[in-house]
């Protein structure tokens, strides 16, 4: 469910109703700290599709797919013998922009010409992907990837008033409108903000009908996962965005996993994207390659997840994250919180925590362990993608990110 924040859902405290999402949890483990590397759709999906940290694939969106030579989930269960078959709901995770059609035998990505046209409905998703799992007749992996809560935030009635049915106000969730507010160069009044944050809600509660339709079609067999590559920001001066941000807003995502044989419940251990791949080979019985480093989510905890900001647009952030404290990296500044007290990280400690006074070291360690080698060559977009980025946020066209246009130099 890209850019889906944990706690606009209901099943962890929020507005937003997911009835089919609820019942899913109830018959499997839903994590309660669950936390993203990277603030981003591209980088973010490879990090959950390999178990390997953002900085081991290089400049993925820059590049058009990812430096990391090792095996994808997708290669894995290929090998295996798996069916292997993705759906894809956003621009920004189309292969041509991310190169993660890697051991998919079918990678469906295709979207209208349209330039303004940013995503494919939840709808469309799910015909295709209903479809395609109702004719299976052996083990497969099926990944589904909902972009409908990314902004702009459309919802249809009844959802589009159902969690602000007051308001009379002009803003709407539009791209023309939210812009000013998301580039920095405006600041929205409180009143503004809880409007377009309930038809961000509205969209999501929008979502379950369709994710309900592929939980029908997976059947009571499948190990499933559902969980988001990343949040959205209504808060901290960081309006409608989420790429230049480590708050947990955007980095704290559902994660919800159901398979045979286990029990129900809730946990309350830390976990990183990075470990998903992992677990879900754990749970389906298939092998792991031994440069993974995620670990079985069900088990093992995570005591500190790290997160980047892209550092290839400005100098790039980072964050470490405990269960009690989280480090912000910025500019040289060290920001810490103890997220027990603080939840909403709005008042920053007098000093860094001792656990994660060696945060950025251990991190630096870490991926020094990834070298990244044999990059693909710079990608060159055509004026229609180029549109579609910079529409999204995600290409700066003041900065060089690797992309050439073509017919440019």
């Amino acid at each position: 469910l890209d850019t889906t924040r944990a706690d606009a859902l209901a099943l962890y405290g929020g507005r937003a109703e997911m009835p089919r999402l609820a019942a899913l949890a109830e018959e499997g483990l839903v994590f309660d700290q669950a936390i993203s590397h990277f603030p981003e759709t591209c980088l973010s999906h490879w990090t959950l599709m390999t178990g390997v940290p953002p900085a081991a694939h290089g400049n993925a969106p820059g590049r058009g797919g990812s430096a990391w030579t090792g095996p994808t989930l997708a290669e894995i269960a290929r090998r295996e013998g798996y069916a292997t078959a993705a759906f894809i709901g956003g621009a920004t995770l189309a292969d041509a922009a991310c190169g993660l059609a890697r051991g998919f035998e079918r990678y469906d990505d295709a979207f209208a010409a349209d330039p303004r046209v940013l995503e494919r409905s939840g709808a469309e998703v799910a015909r295709a992907a209903v479809a395609w799992l109702r004719a299976q007749d052996g083990p497969y992996l099926a990944f589904v990837h909902f972009f409908d809560a990314h902004f702009p935030y459309d919802p249809d009635p009844p959802w589009d008033t159902r969690y602000d049915p007051g308001y009379a106000g002009a803003l709407d969730g539009s791209d023309a409108a939210l812009r000013p507010y998301r580039d920095g160069g405006a600041t929205p009044s409180p009143r503004d903000v809880a409007h377009v944050r309930a038809l961000y809600e509205g969209e999501l509660s929008e979502l379950d009908a369709w994710l309900g339709e592929v939980l029908d079609a997976a059947g009571e067999d499948a190990v499933v996962v559902v969980t988001a590559d990343h949040g959205e920001s209504f808060e901290h001066g960081y309006w409608f965005n989420h790429r230049d941000a480590l708050w947990d807003a955007v980095l704290h995502v559902p994660l919800v996993v159901r398979a045979p044989g286990l029990a129900p419940g809730r946990v309350d251990h830390q976990v990183g994207l990075v470990d998903v791949a992992t677990t879900v080979l754990d749970l389906a019985g298939l092998p792991r390659d031994r440069r993974m480093i995620g670990v079985d989510a069900v088990a093992e905890s995570r005591p500190v997840v790290y997160a980047i900001t892209d550092p290839w647009v400005g100098s790039g952030a980072f964050a470490a994250r405990t269960p009690r404290h989280k480090l912000i990296v910025r500019e040289g500044r060290a920001i810490a919180y103890d997220l027990a007290a603080d939840p909403g990280e709005t008042r920053p400690l007098a000093a860094v925590p001792e656990e994660l006074a060696s945060a950025r070291a251990d991190h630096a360690r870490l991926v020094a362990g990834f070298p990244v080698r044999d990059a693909p060559p710079a990608r060159v977009l055509d004026e229609a993608e180029r549109a579609r980025l910079e529409a999204l946020g995600y290409l700066d066209p003041t900065a060089d990110q690797g992309l050439q246009t073509k017919g440019s130099p």
